[in-house]
């Protein structure tokens, strides 16, 4: 009886196990002062990005100031692709888009800046969207060698106003 216990206790630890361990978090500092985007702009933002790595979504929550919806870059303000999204970096100098944020309910206007929260946002919706070569397990080794960065697209800076390097949150 006590074997058939503990086989039940450690078939459900098993089960769960996997679930638990599913959230990788990372951040990015957002700034116009450092590279990819030494722009001078006095804008800035912070990320929390969190990937599931069992769904293989996304959940982001961004806050910026210094930036309106305005300012967006009119090219990308309503693509798919969005004003802002990440890009990978290869060790080559390849820059690849592999995520988006497009444009819609959940970008929301603050008084000195905006605020961009993103729930369960399905990787592969995403790879979609910019064609990415990535695949998810490529993506989420990208965020946790440090060679993917965020970015705010821009009218002043086409290229990008404010980004940052995506870092593991350890």
């Amino acid at each position: 009886m006590k074997f058939r216990y503990a086989a039940i206790v450690l078939a459900v630890f098993a089960v769960a196990a996997p679930a638990l361990g599913a959230e990788v978090v990372f951040t990015a500092a957002l700034r116009g002062d450092k590279e990819p985007t030494n722009t001078g702009s006095n804008a800035s933002g912070d990320a929390k990005i969190v990937v599931d790595t069992a769904t293989q979504t996304v959940d982001v929550d961004l806050k910026v100031t210094g930036i309106r919806f305005a300012d967006f870059y009119d090219q990308v303000h309503h693509a798919p692709v969005g004003p802002i999204h990440m890009h990978h970096y290869a060790a080559n100098g390849d820059v690849t888009l592999v995520m988006p944020f497009p444009m819609g309910p959940s970008y929301a206007e603050t008084k000195d800046g905006f605020t961009v929260t993103l729930k369960d946002y399905p990787y592969a919706t995403g790879a979609k969207i910019v064609e990415t070569p990535l695949s998810f397990d490529q993506f989420l080794g990208a965020l946790k060698a440090g060679i993917v960065v965020l970015n705010i697209h821009t009218d002043k800076f086409n290229q990008g106003e404010i980004s940052g390097k995506v870092t593991d949150a350890k």
